[in-house]
């Protein structure tokens, strides 16, 4: 989101400063911000602690918004040239057949195939394209935080090798361990899942026959629960529990690993990629923010992987801290708009962690007699579950339709042009989409805003604007409104059920983000 020139000309962070944003860690969070907040020409440098990147893959799902937000950095395309759509989510008894399949094909709301697989170090290589193709950004390699001290209007970090750098804020997104959040006394709430899992990742050889696995399959075998699935069709992973009398160090030994993965794949059809024993946790910070320090990413909260939204959960972090951040950093808002930072992201990754949860007990179930129960109870169910998409927590007009919850995408044409997604159209930021035309009070207060944070309204059936099938009109028909305001996040901030509820809606927003 870019604001208007003459606005940010006139409030810019303090030259003594070495960065308007210091972000510690450069995993697919960490980059994200880097790439939104260098997209809005911001400065900021990224500090790493390797001394590279990190060539092992960890992540392997991401879902359709956030495809929509690598829409909004430019590398769709790249993304969709390594990442394949997944289309079923199964569960298996422990002899391998069905018990219950949840497709996943066809468009989502954010106009994209609904998930995603994919290696992570060839999603951080696109990544790292956004981020190189950012002026403004600086990220240095082997440079690791040792301390942390908050002034008044900065945060000063002191690096490894005795380099203080300074900056207006510091994002910790460094990870479960982060040190970041340590450094500040963010306390941590456990919610209670544990489970300690051996993940392996394969590279199948040239010429050799593909494993038949499904594209994510989670075997209810309450001998051994485990996990297989395919990685953007050229890698494979299987994740195996650890059970009573399993000793780790054993469980990461090739020749135990090849056991496991017996029925599947052997090493002379495949290359062992990656073998480690991981801790699944469920553990979220009792704040996002810390003064000017803020947390994204596994540094604010972890989750088991059995709804695959832990990495996905920190890049909507780093999709609100990039509007939000940049609303303070251009001076258009004051810095208390960052308190709805934790209001509005926590309590959606609170839900995400809960659900993973429950999930997660049903797969880890070792009682042979509840794991049988449970089995049945899935194979007799009647009605697929709904996708689970939490609304956030704050950042809204309560009570309204629509409010809190992800906004669709639309198809638009404008001026006869080509048919593209509204994003491609119209750019990041506030979008105000109605289908019926303003009176003059709404025109005013459009302008009013499009002046002060670049507020876009779009008349969907107007002169030179028209939408390509109803996922927009039809949305809004559903729900009662005729028009929705969207947050540059994608989540709806509020809507209008007629003409004379859009300046009130307007009015609204002015006062939920602070403006000076």
């Amino acid at each position: 989101m870019k604001l208007a020139d003459e606005f940010r000309t006139s409030t810019t962070a303090p030259d003594a400063l070495d960065a308007d944003v210091l972000v510690i860690g450069y995993g697919p969070v960490g980059q994200t911000l880097a790439a939104l907040l260098g997209a809005s020409g911001h400065r900021v440098l990224v500090c790493e602690r390797r001394v590279g990147r990190y060539e092992t893959p960890r992540a392997g799902h991401f879902d359709h918004e956030i495809m929509r937000v690598f829409q909004s950095l430019g590398i769709a395309d790249d993304v969709r040239r390594i990442a394949e759509p997944a289309r079923v989510y199964e569960f298996l008894d422990p002899d391998g057949s069905v018990i219950s399949r949840l497709p996943r094909e066809g468009a989502a709301p954010s106009g994209w195939d609904a998930s995603y697989h994919f290696y992570q170090p060839e999603l951080e290589d696109a990544l790292d394209a956004a981020v190189r193709g950012a002026a403004t950004v600086d990220v240095r390699f082997g440079a690791e935080l040792v301390d942390l001290r908050q002034a008044a209007d900065h945060v000063a970090v002191t690096l490894a090798d005795g380099e203080v750098v300074t900056a207006r804020y510091v994002v910790g997104a460094d990870g479960a361990n982060s040190r970041v959040r340590t450094l500040c006394g963010v306390p941590t709430r456990d919610l209670g899942f544990r489970g300690d899992w051996l993940v392996v990742d394969v590279r199948p050889r040239p010429g050799a026959p593909v494993p038949d696995i499904p594209d994510t399959g989670q075997v209810l075998d309450p001998a051994r629960p485990n996990h297989m699935g395919r990685v953007a069709q050229r890698y494979f992973r299987w994740e195996f529990m650890l059970v009573e009398g399993d000793d780790a160090t054993e469980m990461v030994k090739p020749e135990r690993v090849w056991e496991l993965l017996r029925p599947w794949i052997g090493p002379r059809e495949g290359e062992l990629i990656r073998q480690a024993v991981y801790r699944f946790r469920s553990v979220v910070a009792d704040t996002f923010r810390h003064r000017s320090v803020l947390l994204a990413g596994d540094a604010a909260h972890v989750m088991p992987p059995f709804l695959g939204q832990g990495m996905s959960s920190g890049i909507r972090d780093a999709a609100t801290l990039g509007w939000t951040l940049d609303l303070v950093l251009a001076g258009a808002a004051d810095p208390k708009l960052l308190d709805l930072y934790t209001l509005s992201r926590r309590p959606q990754v609170v839900d995400y962690i809960e659900e993973s949860v429950r999930i997660g007990t049903v797969v880890c179930e070792t009682d042979p007699v509840l794991a049988a129960r449970r089995r049945e109870e899935m194979r007799s169910a009647t009605e697929l579950p709904a996708p689970f998409q939490p609304p956030v927590g704050a950042g809204f007009r309560d009570g309204q339709p629509l409010a809190g919850h992800l906004a669709v995408q639309p198809l638009l044409r404008t001026d006869g042009a080509r048919t593209e997604r509204s994003d491609d159209v119209l750019g990041r930021g506030f979008t105000l989409f109605s289908v019926v035309e303003p009176d003059a009070a709404t025109t005013a207060a459009v302008a009013d805003l499009e002046r002060a944070i670049g507020l876009r309204l779009v008349v969907v059936g107007a002169a030179g604007v028209e939408e390509a099938g109803e996922a927009l009109s039809g949305w809004l028909k559903e729900s009662g409104v005729v028009a929705v305001l969207v947050r540059p996040d994608f989540y709806v901030f509020g809507a209008a059920a007629d003409l004379s509820e859009m300046v009130d809606l307007l009015a609204s927003l002015r006062a939920s983000v602070s403006l000076v």
